[in-house]
């Protein structure tokens, strides 16, 4: 049955499983401490088929073959077979009507854990990430026990939502984000780094710098930890496995840092490049095609399997658009002019 596999085949399967493990994980964890031993069961699974380096197809010949695999136990192996078969988990499926499912997808971000996210939907009814960002826009979590200023403060940074009253011009912003780019292409582990952002787009004034790094889940802490302690940095803001922010000495300019994997980083750079309208509508265009499109790739929106996300070229690819220049990224027609033949109809 699952003979003649391309190599990009086995990719997408492994890849494919290995995302909905880790969202059942990240299910789980909101669920709560009961169900914890589950939540790290899954993620452990997911880490596996990630690093797999053959297709898990050519073991599901029966739940035994899978067993026998480090990590892998009899539940799990019989969810991996219903996935190969069917093209979706009904364990997944039934999980994502228990939780806020959407609001879910901020729990990789740094500072948005299962009990903060709990939180802020059994509290204040946030299902999703616009509602958290309509809130936090009209101070509806003042009052929230545990959510002081800082905090705030902070979750308006990770979600880009903090305005920092000082901007820089665009010469300064390249030379100081190439100054920070080309130190941490010195850094053992790192693969790639490119700045993303308004600084990528070419805006006129910048107001951060944002840098996405390809490098390897093992070598993240290593590569974090050098960063926070480069000397152009003042202060540090966030500082963890996926993600950093700091604020640099130079006109206390702050600069946020993702770390992505091979698979995730064409989906990075568009995503963290912007604009924000240019997103929207993308988002919006995946949508009615039946894709959903985030940070780290492009979905198929009722299975959940990854079909695009290594390269940009490929997520624009699959909205039947052409490549799109980063500075014309501004949801001004830019959209329109690269569509090819394809009917969509394009929302307001």
């Amino acid at each position: 049955m699952f003979e003649g596999l391309s190599k990009k085949n086995i990719i997408q399967n492994n890849l494919s499983l290995a995302s909905i493990f880790h969202h059942m994980a990240d299910c789980y964890r909101y669920l709560g401490s009961e169900e914890r031993f589950r939540a790290i069961a899954y993620e452990n699974v997911s880490r596996i088929l990630r690093n797999m380096k053959e297709d898990i197809a050519c073991y599901s010949g029966d739940v035994k073959t899978l067993d026998e695999i480090g990590g892998i136990g009899e539940s799990i192996a019989e969810k991996i077979i219903e996935y190969l078969h069917t093209g979706k988990i009904e364990t997944f499926e039934l999980l994502k009507k228990r939780v806020p499912y959407e609001l879910l997808e901020l729990m990789d971000i740094t500072g948005f854990g299962p009990a903060t996210l709990k939180q802020l939907h059994d509290k204040r009814g946030i299902k999703n990430r616009e509602d958290l960002i309509k809130a936090l826009e009209t101070d509806k979590l003042e009052g929230l026990r545990g959510f002081g200023e800082k905090k705030i403060e902070n979750m308006k940074r990770a979600l880009k939502l903090f305005k920092e009253p000082k901007r820089i011009l665009l010469k300064d912003a390249e030379r100081i984000g190439n100054e920070i780019v080309n130190e941490i292409k010195k850094m053992p582990g790192v693969q790639k780094a490119e700045l993303a952002g308004s600084l990528r787009r070419k805006k006129e004034t910048i107001g951060d710098i944002d840098i996405v790094i390809l490098a390897e889940s093992k070598d993240r802490k290593k590569i974090v930890n050098r960063i926070i302690k480069l000397p152009q940095v003042a202060k540090v803001l966030v500082k963890g496995s996926t993600k950093a922010s700091v604020i640099l000495n130079y006109e206390n300019v702050q600069v946020d840092i993702r770390l992505v994997n091979d698979y995730e980083y064409g989906a990075a750079m568009l995503y963290f490049t912007g604009s924000k309208e240019h997103n929207i509508k993308l988002r919006m265009i995946a949508k009615q095609k039946g894709f959903k499109i985030n940070e780290y790739g492009l979905y198929d929106a009722i299975s959940g399997k990854r079909l695009a996300g290594s390269t940009e070229e490929e997520m624009y690819h699959f909205l039947n658009l052409k490549y799109i220049p980063p500075e014309q990224r501004l949801d001004k027609g830019e959209i329109e002019k690269a569509t090819l033949s394809n009917g969509i109809i394009y929302p307001n």
